[in-house]
């Protein structure tokens, strides 16, 4: 009787573990399973990353292209307005309008200038040490995307701050 009694909780005890083993099995798959799609889903996020980042690039070149056609059609203005020959034609339209009443009045004119102050200092102390930095870095033959990523800001603003220098030479 013993005997028997042993052997039914032989068997029992076989059973459970069969059992445990089993949904132990279906649970490891469960994890695999959830660990593929964790990681489709990390690789989608990195590839929607990837493309905003190339978005942002692209936005920050226009934006610094923008920048540099501003900055090139102010020079043209600055040099229409200090050229003597502009100054002449605007001394005889000033002429011309004190002869006539009805005319306007006054033309105003103003020569654009530095500031006198800024043009005694050098032009390092002109400079913030960021774009020291990235002159440093780009005299040391850094590409562009190499600066920003060791300076932790974007291209766009590297690309500004090199055009920058080429207006302060």
């Amino acid at each position: 009787m013993v005997n028997y009694i042993l052997l039914a909780v032989g068997v029992f005890v076989i059973l459970i573990a069969i059992i445990m083993i089993f949904l132990d099995k279906v649970k490891g798959e469960d994890i695999y399973f959830s660990m593929d799609v964790k990681e489709q889903e990390i690789k989608k996020v990195i590839e929607d990353a990837d493309e905003i980042i190339s978005e942002l690039n692209y936005t920050s070149e226009m934006v610094v292209h923008e920048i540099e056609e501003k900055i090139n059609s102010f020079k043209g203005e600055l040099k229409r307005l200090n050229n003597p020959e502009a100054l002449a034609v605007q001394k005889e339209a000033i002429a011309a309008a004190s002869v006539m009443p009805t005319a306007v009045t006054a033309i105003k004119k103003k020569k654009i200038t530095n500031d006198s102050s800024e043009n005694d200092a050098p032009i390092d102390e002109k400079l913030s040490q960021k774009q020291l930095s990235v002159f440093e870095y780009a005299s040391q033959g850094m590409s562009v995307t190499d600066i920003a990523k060791q300076m932790n800001i974007g291209q766009g603003e590297v690309m500004l701050i090199m055009s920058l220098k080429n207006e302060v030479e």
